[in-house]
């Protein structure tokens, strides 16, 4: 009982974390930081961190037994690449809330990319659950049509469809200790952005001493990230994976509250019943009995932004 309550405690602290990193991007892109830059450090210190942890626990760290499985982690690199990305740009165009709540739309297109790549099942609680979510993200953007989303909307959708091809891929690595896989994913989308950081680097004309200060809260949020990677794979360990999920929409909650705290972006009432929606979706796609083993991780394997 105590172990499954330090866990509960610590997914909650790790979806608090979750929700500051949107903060934190939020804040940086205005000061007049490049996207590749935060993401490049945040990465490297989340790298850094996972890495230390894993080896403090004794995780043994599994080297790829064949060629598929490099495939999956190639691609799982790719997507854990390009997630972030478009999770900051979504940022430049519209609210912090409804970049979370979008983003959470990706049990949606986890179910269909398993429908389509891993011959998954379809039925009535699937298709309403896509429904629902479709039904949400509409409320959010409030289009004249389906040609005329705006900008934002569409960076969110993208995250959340390369979020769900992370979750995908993650899944088929599943007989690898989870520290082991965020440690190849993350590795491979800092190279990723290494790749990037030449062509992308801009930082603000800020006096040394600030700039010095926010390059350590980027290493800080770093090194919190993975410090949260842990507490979510702990938490998976000593719950079920079902109230895992469930508890990881808390982070939903903390990043709508943030919104309104630090940025006084309040939403609208068609917003809010577009994030009910999402999270109605989210739960009826997540409480499926007959297969939640196949989504155990769903949610957070390695958070997408």
């Amino acid at each position: 009982m105590l172990k499954k309550t330090a866990a509960l405690i610590g997914l909650i602290i790790a979806t608090l974390i979750w929700a500051i990193n949107g903060v934190v991007y939020y804040e940086f892109i205005a000061l007049g930081f490049s996207a590749v830059l935060i993401l490049w450090i945040i990465r490297l210190f989340r790298f850094i961190a996972v890495w230390f942890i894993s080896d403090f626990k004794g995780v043994k760290h599994e080297l790829i037994k064949d060629k598929k499985e490099l495939t999956f982690v190639l691609l799982n690199g790719i997507f854990a690449f390009l997630t972030p990305l478009f999770f900051v740009f979504a940022l430049m165009y519209t609210k912090l809330s409804n970049v979370y709540f979008i983003t959470y739309s990706a049990p949606a297109w986890v179910m269909i990319g398993a429908f389509f790549f891993l011959k998954e099942k379809i039925n009535v609680k699937k298709i309403a659950g896509l429904l629902l979510t479709i039904a949400g993200i509409f409320m959010i953007a409030s289009p004249e049509n389906i040609f005329s989303l705006d900008t934002g909307v569409i960076f969110s959708l993208l995250c959340a469809i390369f979020y769900a091809g992370d979750i995908i891929t993650g899944r088929e690595l599943k007989d690898y200790p989870l520290h082991t896989v965020s440690i190849y994913s993350n590795g491979f989308s800092f190279i990723g952005l290494s790749l990037l950081l030449p062509f992308s680097f801009k930082v603000p004309a800020f006096e040394h001493e600030l700039f010095y200060f926010a390059i350590i809260g980027l290493i800080v949020l770093g090194l919190l990230r993975g410090l949260a990677s842990d507490l979510y794979y702990y938490a998976l360990e000593k719950l079920d994976a079902s109230t895992a999920s469930i508890i990881s929409l808390v982070e939903l909650i903390f990043a709508s509250l943030f919104a309104v705290i630090f940025f006084a972006q309040f939403p609208t009432v068609k917003e809010i019943a577009g994030y009910i929606l999402i999270m109605a979706s989210a739960l009826i796609i997540i409480l499926r009995k007959s297969d939640i083993k196949q989504f155990e991780y769903l949610l957070h394997l390695k958070r997408h932004h």
